[in-house]
């Protein structure tokens, strides 16, 4: 199939849509439009510019939109979309300017019957839990409502890649429980996922019919809506220096517990919401020390060499530079060493007395000494189990995300 629009869900009365990039500007806009479709011989095909579009924005930032309130759905919807605005006017006689569906045929809506009997959309999340040999890969954990259909036979489940040129594909034709660990997952676009109920005695369904249907068709029923994209980085662009940006959820998973959701900052002077803490940050550090230890205190000054450095250099290119921030979990068992450790590091810290600090002791499997975890700012899940004894170099982390 060909690059173009593809169809990412509907419904009984919407559409939604995503397409490739089509410029690599980060300022671009783009203009789409949409019209029924004429007869079922309509290929879509405008050569002449003729056929009647209307439009639906043409400061669109995004690659994805979704039509609502449609009616009449007859023979199915067309789309296009372009960069720019290139009319004001609902014809458009420059129509080769835009790019059209990467199948020759229009996307249906669902009726109400079938929109009724879809399950809602899976549940989808970053597991943490499971490490990996490939430090760059990760985890999504998957889980849904069981369907209480009394022919049920098990679950299809779908995936695709959160790029706009990205066909669903199947991962399980029939599932037997309600969940799934995808392992081996690598895109810096993240995924979605999606699931309908596999029925006994079902027939006529073609995976074929996904260019432009949510229903493969038949007597089985429709996919469910797609879950939220897990596993996004968010792009460069996105941050800048003051930026404070939108935590991932799967980092913020890993902090359920902090009290009232607050960090310590600047040595205990300050404040920090975890809302507001990493914002788009490329690496999240945990450093645990001990307050007595020399070889505690001496790496101590080293890390805050390693941090300012580096938060220097973002401040400066933001562009070309990964950010970073740490957080310290301290591995003294009295408050008092604690706070002596603790006021003289510039980032963030757990207070000692919640539970949440001895979590994210056993998450690292802190031992003894210092230890510094390198974890990916975007899901949580450690990159370096340990940095002590290695070059405190950005270069060096920036290669797991490569």
């Amino acid at each position: 199939m060909d690059s173009g629009i593809r169809l990412l869900d509907a419904d009984d009365s919407s559409i939604t849509v995503t397409w490739p990039v089509l410029s690599s500007s980060s300022s671009v806009k783009y203009s789409l439009q949409y019209r029924p479709s004429n007869s079922a011989s309509d290929n879509g095909i405008d050569s002449g510019g003729s056929l009647l579009y209307t439009s639906l924005s043409t400061e669109l930032s995004d690659n994805t939109a979704k039509k609502k309130n449609l009616t009449g759905a007859g023979h199915g919807f067309w789309f296009r979309v372009s960069t720019g605005t290139k009319t004001t006017t609902r014809v458009d006689k420059k129509s080769m300017n835009y790019v059209g569906h990467a199948c020759r045929k229009p996307f249906q809506v669902l009726t109400m019957m079938e929109q009724s009997r879809r399950m809602e959309a899976p549940s989808a999340r970053i597991d943490t839990s499971v490490v990996s040999a490939d430090p760059k890969s990760y985890v999504a954990h998957v889980t849904w409502t069981a369907c209480q259909d009394p022919m049920l036979a098990g679950y299809k489940l779908q995936m695709r890649e959160n790029k706009g040129d990205a066909a669903w594909a199947t991962v399980a034709a029939c599932l037997s429980g309600t969940e799934v660990r995808k392992k081996n997952l690598n895109s810096k676009y993240g995924y979605q996922f999606r699931v309908r109920p596999v029925l006994q005695g079902e027939s006529g369904g073609d995976e074929d019919n996904l260019d432009f249907t949510v229903h493969e068709g038949g007597t089985t029923i429709p996919y469910s809506p797609p879950s939220i994209i897990v596993g996004k980085r968010k792009s460069r662009s996105a941050t800048s220096k003051g930026s404070k940006g939108a935590t991932s959820s799967d980092l913020m998973s890993l902090f359920k517990g902090l009290p009232g959701d607050i960090f310590l900052a600047k040595g205990g002077m300050s404040k920090v919401p975890l809302s507001e803490a990493f914002g788009n940050t490329d690496f999240v550090f945990i450093y645990s020390s001990v307050h007595r230890d020399e070889k505690c205190k001496k790496y101590t000054q080293q890390v805050i060499k390693f941090y300012e450095d580096a938060r220097d250099m973002f401040a400066k290119a933001p562009n070309v530079t990964k950010s970073i921030e740490i957080v310290f979990v301290s591995a003294d068992t009295d408050i008092s060493g604690y706070k002596s450790s603790y006021s003289k590091m510039p980032w963030l810290a757990v207070p000692h007395d919640c539970s949440l600090r001895e979590k994210l002791l056993s998450y690292i499997k802190y031992s003894d000494g210092p230890r510094l975890t390198c974890l990916d700012g975007r899901t949580g899940k450690i990159l370096e189990a340990n940095a002590v004894g290695r070059a405190l170099d950005l270069g060096r982390f920036s290669k797991y995300l490569k």
